[in-house]
């Protein structure tokens, strides 16, 4: 029975650390198997061509952009005195899919930020304030500082040895 515990717990954390491994495969073969379906539909349907000021252009990777909350596939492009003409297609799937990514990264920070605010709270982490460091307090004070019963890595023995006779 043991055992069959052991291997089911040992199971779920496996699970658990390997959880975020499978989800970024899940998401980089999601987004690979959209790059193929619209470098199809780059060739058989019409072409949108869109001019922007260079410094306005948010880059995603090599053929991607960013523009008006959309992903655009670029076909072409061209520079020209500063300023850059894409042609290609929006992308409303690999869209939807950064959408989901920007989500999941702001729950992580809140996240994040409430775990430190709990953290915060226990007295294991809590700093001292400006005010007992101050020489206007008494020397008494300081003695807040410093732990009753310091840590040691010894263990204290509380039995004497046994004594040896011959």
């Amino acid at each position: 029975m043991k055992t069959v515990t052991k291997k089911i717990a040992s199971l779920f954390y496996l699970l658990i650390g390997i959880g975020p491994l499978l989800f970024v495969l899940f998401v980089s073969i999601k987004k690979e198997s959209i790059r193929h379906r619209m470098k199809q539909q780059l060739e058989s349907r019409q072409l949108y061509t869109i001019i922007l000021p260079e410094n306005a252009v948010v880059w995603m990777d090599k053929h991607e952009i960013w523009v008006n909350d959309h992903m655009f596939d670029i076909h072409s492009k061209k520079l020209e005195n500063g300023t850059y003409t894409f042609t290609g297609l929006y992308d409303d799937d690999e869209t939807e899919l950064v959408r989901q990514q920007q989500n999941t990264t702001e729950k992580d920070k809140q996240q994040s930020k409430l775990l430190a605010e709990l953290l915060k709270c226990l007295p294991v982490f809590h700093t001292q304030t400006k005010e007992i460091y101050s020489a206007s307090l008494p020397h008494d004070c300081y003695n807040l500082l410093v732990p009753q019963s310091p840590v040691t890595q010894y263990r204290e023995i509380l039995t004497p040895p046994p004594q040896v006779c011959c």
